[in-house]
């Protein structure tokens, strides 16, 4: 029964709803003095490994206890939030994008349109949240004017954004309409977001918007060079560019790392964002 089993053995036994990193900052702060106390041959001689692991027990069961009444009480907190600046929806969303930035891939999420009677989905890059006061919570993607999805947003502009993070373990269902801001854009604020975006991307992003109309058939006597290797000659946006903007009403959060799993579904009204609880 050497201490390191001890720790083994409490870490899953007590720590199974905790996530990792708050179950280490625990561990240590709460279980170390225990550690190197057993870590003494003089000490485990004098002292029954079973005292010494029931003692710890008693430790660790109070820590845990307080970080679930911690996560319960910012559980119930959301009831209250009506801060259209920071949903607990975005905040949780804020968290996760900051904790796997360092994952390119955690960028990529589905979004899907409506084609007729029939869905139409697609990977895409999320590039942040529009710089809007009036409503900071909109979401930025960018597309081609020629693509399918032009049309039918034309048609209905009803979306759902799917987005999994694999650290946290969460998930969340982003639904809403979208709206684009094209080179026949009149507002002047909307057409100077759509500058800022374009100069963001990098030169191939700004080249593809060059390349022959996505979707279309393409001749097998085409010249791929002269086609999709054309260098940006200006950076004002391309014609084709389009600056896509998503903006939730609905979002259904999911919480898979906790025990149980927690699922939220927060809906905007004219007050406000509101949230309740619904089963995993």
């Amino acid at each position: 029964a050497r201490p390191s089993m001890v720790v083994t053995f409490m870490s899953s036994a007590v720590f199974a709803p905790i996530t990792a990193a708050r179950r280490l900052r625990v561990i240590q702060r709460h279980f170390q003095p225990a550690i190197r106390w057993g870590r003494s041959t003089s000490m485990m001689r004098q002292i029954p490994v079973r005292n010494l692991a029931t003692a710890a027990l008693a430790s660790i069961a109070s820590a845990a206890s307080a970080y679930d009444s911690e996560s319960n009480a910012l559980a119930q907190g959301m009831a209250t939030c009506a801060n259209e600046d920071a949903p607990v929806w975005r905040q949780f969303l804020d968290k996760s994008i900051e904790k796997e930035k360092g994952d390119p891939t955690s960028k990529f999420l589905t979004l899907a349109t409506v084609k007729g009677s029939e869905p139409r989905a697609r990977t895409v890059v999320f590039r942040g949240f529009l710089d809007d006061e009036k409503n900071p919570n909109i979401l930025k993607f960018i597309t081609d004017l020629r693509s399918e999805k032009i049309g039918e947003i034309d048609a209905n502009a009803k979306a759902e954004a799917m987005w999994y993070f694999l650290d946290t373990r969460e998930q969340f269902r982003i639904r809403g309409h979208l709206e684009y801001v094209s080179k026949d854009e009149t507002d002047p604020q909307k057409i100077k977001w759509r500058e800022i975006q374009w100069k963001a991307l990098s030169d191939s992003a700004r080249q593809s918007y060059g390349w022959p109309p996505p979707g279309t058939d393409r001749d097998k006597n085409a010249n791929d060079e002269a086609d999709f290797f054309k260098p940006v000659a200006s950076m004002a946006p391309s014609p084709n560019f389009v600056l896509l903007l998503m903006v939730p009403h609905t979002v259904d959060h999911l919480r898979l790392r906790e025990k149980p799993q927690i699922r939220c579904v927060h809906e905007r009204n004219a007050e406000g964002w509101k949230w309740r609880r619904v089963n995993p």
